[in-house]
């Protein structure tokens, strides 16, 4: 009964995070046109956000109450210093661990918004592929920084930050975070279904489809992108607080090689969003737990066993390099049969809700006590 439940949570908890991912890269790719090929820099800043200003914070509070707690520590002394947190100070102090999750989510949002709108200024005036590749080259230069940035991410960039367990009060950790995980997907799901049937989602989808047309009507269309560039960038931070506080995602620590990670955080989003639909919230929903579940899950957890199940060692292959190469197959195999069978998506973009003007004329003439 304990690993079926431990399953359900580790496969709920990858359905949430790139549920928020994805839908995060449809409000910029899928309903307004812009290719981001650097998604995963903006997630990155979510997992700085838990790993470092929030430990730095925590330990800046806990100093005076655990003893052998130092702000020093949470870089010199990572792993000696979060433990002593998430054993000795967040367990009493639940106040206090709630406090620093909502200073998270909204540091992450604020972050993720202004970077997002820093690489809009000299982006978006650009089209299609000179963008594609000046985000992606952007989100390389900004991992490469990153990861050799002892104030950011420690003296062993590869090694990462031990995270601070903000739901170590809540006695069962990792049901906590993934009941926040889940929370905080159907959040996102919600915002994004509102934005989608909104004017201002009816004026993302316009630029997207003619951007002449929008500007006869007085759009001004480096705006809208740069609007969409701010919301999904702001929402992708999201993913990475999320990713980083839950056990079954970052494994109690993050990395640059895992948070800026161009596969997870860029390409996986890409291959979901387009087989559940460009801007179809619904649909990416639908491909993000179709494909978590068959796909993304079993590869990320069990990719040693399944190497093995496929005979890699005695092709005298490293399993471990092998389950990495079996992801990274499927997800090209994933893509193309995408665009080759159902382009348009699992669930294709749904039409806008706009005003039943009929309905509205009625009333007002009722409400004038106006008679046909």
């Amino acid at each position: 009964m304990v690993n079926a439940i431990v399953l359900t949570e580790q496969i709920l908890s990858f359905i949430g995070v790139y549920t928020i991912v994805t839908l995060a890269l449809n409000i910029k790719a899928g309903h307004t046109g812009i290719p981001d090929f650097g998604h995963a820099m903006f997630f990155g800043i979510g997992g700085i956000v838990v790993g470092n200003f929030v430990a730095h914070l925590a330990a800046a509070l806990a100093s005076h109450v655990v003893p052998g707690v130092t702000v020093h520590g949470v870089l010199a002394q990572n792993t000696e210093t979060l433990n002593l947190l998430n054993t000795k100070y967040f367990p009493t102090h639940p106040g206090v661990a709630i406090g620093l999750l909502i200073f998270a989510i909204v540091v992450a949002l604020v972050l993720g918004g202004i970077v997002g709108w820093l690489a809009s200024l000299p982006a978006l005036r650009l089209r299609g592929e000179y963008l594609a590749i000046l985000l992606l080259a952007t989100a390389e230069a900004v991992r490469i920084f990153v990861t050799y940035t002892k104030q950011i991410m420690g003296s062993t960039p590869t090694v990462g930050l031990a995270t601070p367990d903000l739901f170590a009060w809540a006695g069962n950790s990792a049901a906590a975070a993934t009941i926040f995980t889940v929370i905080m997907a159907i959040i996102v799901y919600w915002v994004f279904e509102r934005i989608h049937h909104s004017p201002a989602g009816r004026l993302f989808r316009a630029v997207r489809d003619d951007e002449d047309a929008a500007k006869a009507l007085g759009r001004d269309v480096v705006v809208v992108r740069r609007d969409a560039m701010i919301i999904g960038s702001a929402v992708a931070a999201l993913g990475g607080v999320v990713y980083a506080l839950n056990p079954f995602l970052g494994g109690g620590a993050v990395a640059a090689v895992s948070i800026f990670n161009r596969v997870f955080w860029t390409f996986w989003p890409w291959a979901l969003m387009i087989l559940g639909g460009m801007a179809s919230n619904r649909g990416v929903v639908a491909a993000t737990a179709l494909v978590g579940i068959l796909l993304i899950w079993p590869i990320r957890v069990y990719k040693v066993q399944l190497a093995k199940a496929l005979g890699a060692s005695l092709l005298g292959l490293d399993p471990n390099s092998f389950g990495n190469a079996l992801e990274y197959l499927l997800l090209g195999i994933l893509i193309i049969l995408a665009l080759a069978l159902k382009p348009e998506g699992i669930i294709p973009e749904p039409p806008s809700k706009t005003l039943d003007f009929r309905k509205k004329a009625e009333k007002i003439l009722k409400e004038e006590k106006i008679e046909l």
